[in-house]
């Protein structure tokens, strides 16, 4: 197991933030590596469930996510139902102005399938593309 953690500090306010990266459908305009994604029930909240495809490293990975906890607007965890890469993510945004919100996300990643055989280097490599795809969201978030 890997954890992986990301920080990036956006200037937008933690409700707009929050709106933001809780709908897992937006992953696809800032995660780089998310093709598509689409909510498959609910309403957002704990119990839903969103389908993704997305592309790490070239492969492609399909995954089926679950929402487990939400508090607007300052936690959500989610985690993979069926994934290659199975993981467990928390996102934590904290206030720090009226128009200025921290947010870190923290992902407990298992090395499964195919990234298996990077072995060593799944943390490294999970890290510097988590900190490369998160400073994209900083102009993500709509004014």
């Amino acid at each position: 197991m890997v954890t992986v953690i990301a920080t990036v500090e956006v200037h937008r306010p933690i409700d707009a933030v929050y709106a933001y990266v809780a709908d897992l459908r937006n992953d696809k305009y800032w995660w780089r590596g998310v093709i598509t994604a689409e909510r498959l029930t609910g309403d957002g909240g704990p119990g839903s469930e969103y389908l993704q495809d997305t592309r790490l490293l070239g492969l492609r990975f399909p995954a089926r996510l679950q929402v487990l906890e939400v508090d607007p607007p300052k936690r959500m965890v989610y985690r993979s139902l069926e994934s290659k890469t199975p993981f467990t993510a928390t996102y934590e945004l904290t206030e720090l102005g009226p128009a200025r919100t921290r947010f870190t996300m923290t992902a407990q990643v298992e090395a499964a399938g195919p990234l298996r055989l990077l072995g060593p280097m799944f943390a490294p490599v999970l890290r510097v593309l988590a900190r490369r795809y998160f400073g994209t969201l900083r102009d993500a978030v709509p004014q």
